[in-house]
């Protein structure tokens, strides 16, 4: 945008500096002068830097993303971006050659009167060269308004004045700025021409001859002719080539607006849609951004209508796979109600061998019973005798226990006689040697000495006998209490089997009961059986009347699913057709 806008400037700098150069009245030297000292400094400011900045401010406050603004927001900055460029530009140049002409008429004394004239003049030529700057400016943002524009084509923003120019009267505007620029520019040639003649006529006509009068009036007039030829024809025709590209720009962009949706319409009967490639401000955008509000509701209406088309046929997929699926559980019901006839016949002949097995077992069973009641009268027997052994077994224990203890009491006397003894033969030999010491004296207590010694040690003989024995007896005594014990415990286990068993037969004979029990209620069970077994042949029969009515009215049903198929299909290849089922539109 910035090239573009340079080579615009470079393209208009030679006929502004010469229109304010002549409408200021100055010389070729004054001229000169002027153009040394304010050019290098106005044309590098006011018409590069100041544009540069204004575009790029712009530019960037046009692309930049404010966070929750409404839609459509963003685009609007983006297409009021040329006029703000062609506004700021136009009032930089009526500025900047407002400040060019009056320090030139400063400069030389010139008419102030001129500064005016030339700031409107000027005005017209820039605002010529704008529409053309206008249309480049557009298109070169047109990729960013089209990009904004396709992602919410239905919020297409609305403005006026200046910055959003509408074709009711920007054409009618374009032409006037033509014709003005047209009439501005040669008016000031030709004006300024007659005004220097008229001035250097009345200069000398006080110094002629009345006779040189005609003579100088047609000097003048030819003077005035030969300095405005040439610059009316080169300042004609930078005016018509100017307005010839500004016309053929407007009209190309006229056409390519309207060639864009006629594309997006060809496109669309075609089946292949497609947003519009175009956006702008004027009544061609409006038709861009109508045709794109009507390709969004056909698009929703497509879809909307693709997804009944598509639930339509899930639905008599669904509905096809269900109808299968009961056509095949009618044919597995069918066969089955076959079998089920079958069955019902077995059933009954097996119902009548039921009830005479049921006869046989209720007789088996009375006769258990008998058998279980008389095992249980031995069985309550046989554990009494079992008690009395038991109780027998725990008086023996209880005598050999009391055995033991007299076998250990007779132990202890038995050590006591040997205690007597070993004291009497202590004595003895004690009475030994007091009859040793006597001499003759003692010698018949010698012998009696001798006898006690002898009957003593007998005596511990005999006790260690004694002891012997009466351990040989305890330990008799504690192997039978141990074998008694055991005895007793082994009875104990065998009482509480005997009761277990007891109980087991008890319990055996409450089944047997229960047994009996059931088999006559069996026995009534077999015989209603026979009169369900009879209501399942009616009940099977008006099953298979109703399966035949169910088979035809399934088989009505295909016949639906494949209309409903049919017109399924059909919308799904109509919404295809037109290529409205996509997501996006396709460039």
């Amino acid at each position: 945008m910035v090239i573009t806008q340079q080579i615009y400037t470079m393209f208009g700098i030679p006929p502004l500096v010469y229109l304010m150069i002549l409408i200021s009245g100055l010389d070729g030297a004054q001229a000169i002068d002027v153009s040394k000292v304010l050019l290098p400094v106005m044309v590098p400011v006011m018409g590069f830097a100041v544009p540069y900045l204004v575009i790029y401010l712009a530019v960037r406050t046009a692309l930049k993303v404010v966070p929750g603004e409404p839609p459509g927001a963003r685009l609007a900055r983006i297409l009021k971006v040329p006029g703000v460029i062609d506004a700021t530009t136009l009032i930089s140049t009526m500025i900047s050659s407002g400040l060019f002409v009056g320090l030139s008429v400063l400069r030389h004394g010139k008419s102030l009167w001129t500064i005016p004239w030339a700031m409107g003049t000027i005005w017209l030529l820039v605002a010529l060269l704008t529409l053309q700057e206008r249309v480049w400016f557009e298109k070169i943002l047109q990729p960013y308004a089209l990009a904004e524009f396709h992602k919410n084509p239905g919020r297409m923003p609305q403005g006026n004045g200046f910055l959003w120019p509408r074709q009711s009267w920007y054409l009618p505007y374009a032409f006037a700025i033509f014709v003005a620029c047209t009439l501005a520019s040669i008016g000031t040639i030709i004006g300024r021409q007659a005004y220097d003649a008229h001035e250097m006529l009345m200069s000398r006509l006080d110094k002629v001859s009345p006779a040189e009068v005609a003579p100088l009036v047609r000097q003048v007039i030819q003077m005035l002719v030969d300095g405005s030829v040439l610059p009316m024809v080169l300042v004609g025709a930078y005016l018509l080539i100017s307005s010839a590209l500004a016309a053929w720009f407007l009209a190309r962009r006229q056409t390519e607006g309207t060639r864009s949706v006629q594309l997006t319409l060809e496109g669309l009967v075609q089946g292949r849609p497609r947003l519009p490639e175009w956006v702008s401000t004027d009544e061609v955008g409006d038709l861009s951004a109508t045709t794109a509000r009507v390709f969004a509701q056909l698009k929703s209406f497509a879809n909307s209508l693709q997804s009944s088309a598509q639930a339509l046929r899930d639905s008599a997929e669904q509905l096809g796979q269900s109808t299968g699926r009961q056509t095949e559980v009618l044919t597995q019901q069918a066969s089955a109600l076959q079998e089920t006839q079958v069955t019902a016949q077995e059933i009954k002949h097996t119902s009548v061998l039921a009830s005479q097995k049921a006869e046989a077992i209720l007789k088996q069973t009375e006769r258990a019973d008998q058998i279980s009641a008389v095992g249980d009268t031995a069985l309550k027997e046989g554990l009494s005798g079992m008690q009395e052994i038991g109780s027998q077994v725990r008086e023996m224990a209880t005598g050999i226990r009391a055995l033991d203890e007299r076998a250990r009491q007779i132990a202890h006397i038995t050590t006591l006689v040997k205690g007597l003894a070993d004291r009497s033969n202590m004595l003895a030999l004690n009475a030994a040697i007091e009859a040793v010491r006597s001499g003759e004296a003692g010698k018949g207590f010698g012998v009696v000495a001798r006898e006690i010694r002898t009957l003593a040690d007998q005596s511990i003989k005999a006790t260690r006998d004694i002891t012997d024995i009466l351990q040989d007896i305890s330990n008799a005594i504690l192997s039978t209490m141990t074998m008694m014990e055991q005895g007793s415990d082994r009875v104990e286990v065998s009482l509480r089997q005997i009761r277990d068993f007891s109980t087991q037969v008890q319990q055996l004979s409450g089944i047997v009961r229960e047994n009996a029990s059931s088999v006559r209620q069996i026995t009534v069970a077999v015989g209603q059986q026979d009169v369900g077994i009879a209501q399942i042949f009616e009940a099977v029969n008006d099953l298979s009347k109703g399966m035949d009515q169910t088979m035809n009215q399934l088989r009505a049903s295909d016949d639906v699913l494949a209309r409903v198929r049919s017109v399924a299909e059909q919308v799904s290849s109509i919404v295809a057709g037109y290529g409205l089922q996509q997501e996006g539109p396709r460039s």
